[in-house]
């Protein structure tokens, strides 16, 4: 950062900066909220920490001190001007300019600081790919991602629906397939809301910070998860039918239907994680 910068408060020097939309670029730009992030993801001077999509550095230069090691990426060549000063004032910073979704975290993070568990992952991610990031950091049902094991926690900024979407409970009209696949590897917890003020420029939606913590082991032992995620789908690709009907719309037949004997008022979207996967296991066994 220029002495010039310094002087500036974030949302002018956000405002100064040539930014590009295809990116979704919203930098945050409210130091309260930056103070709650610090606060809330409990970070130590043992703590390698991932940041993605870093910018020109403003959350980035609040983590530094607050931990052992910084590593970030950022697809924008020009933010990474910002970066390259911070990495040049820090020995504790590290950065790559590369598409997160293109990069695995052992590309980013040298062995000696990339152990099991250990990595905590502090982001303002660019909204569009939100589940795009989660399934690349922790991979799909059932098919863990080779980054997953390195997490220990994930602590996220995100649209405030999708937040809610990620800790709904069965039943509620937020309660969908992005739920059961947040806790099948983690434990989503809802923090605290950020406004869209807070962000220059302002984004259309309000925001949300959340932590992912890593589950031990999955919630749910899924022998067959390909069909796990297949059930899934068809209870939210018709969440309106009941779940028989569900299941016909997407290609179960009726023998596998009248198999699984369910109540014929019963709907998808009230079933958790642990009884979506039990009527898999018994569809499995049909015909042991």
């Amino acid at each position: 950062m220029t002495s010039e910068a310094s002087n500036l408060s974030l949302a002018e020097r956000a405002k100064r900066y040539s930014k590009q939309k295809s990116l979704g670029q919203n930098f945050l730009v409210d130091e309260y909220i930056h103070d709650s992030i610090i606060k809330v993801s409990d970070l130590s001077k043992d703590d390698i920490v991932l940041e993605i999509g870093a910018g020109i550095g403003f959350l980035t230069e609040r983590l530094i001190p607050e931990v052992k090691h910084l590593y970030a990426i950022e697809l924008d060549s020009n933010a990474c001007t910002h970066l390259e000063i911070l990495s040049k004032l820090n020995s504790n910073f590290s950065y790559k300019n590369a598409d997160v979704l293109q990069t695995n975290l052992k590309d980013l993070i040298p062995e000696e600081h990339l152990q099991p568990g250990k990595i905590k992952v502090v982001a303002n991610i660019p909204y569009q790919i939100t589940t795009k990031i989660l399934i690349h950091l922790l991979g799909e049902i059932g098919f863990p991602s080779e980054n997953k094991e390195y997490i220990s926690d994930i602590y996220i900024l995100v649209q405030k629906e999708y937040a809610e979407r990620l800790s709904a409970e069965p039943g509620v009209k937020d309660y969908s397939a992005v739920t059961l696949f947040a806790n099948y590897y983690t434990v989503p917890e809802y923090l605290f809301t950020v406004e869209a003020e807070c962000f220059q420029p302002a984004p259309k939606v309000t925001s949300a910070f959340i932590k992912l913590a890593l589950r031990d082991k999955p919630r749910v032992e899924a022998p067959n998860p390909k069909q796990l995620r297949r059930f899934i789908k068809a209870i939210f690709a018709n969440r309106r039918k009941v779940l028989s009907n569900s299941l016909k719309a997407a290609g179960y037949s009726k023998e596998e239907i009248d198999f699984l004997d369910l109540d014929p008022k019963l709907r998808g979207e009230t079933l958790t994680l642990e009884q979506i996967n039990e009527l898999v296991i018994k569809l499995d066994n049909k015909d042991a």
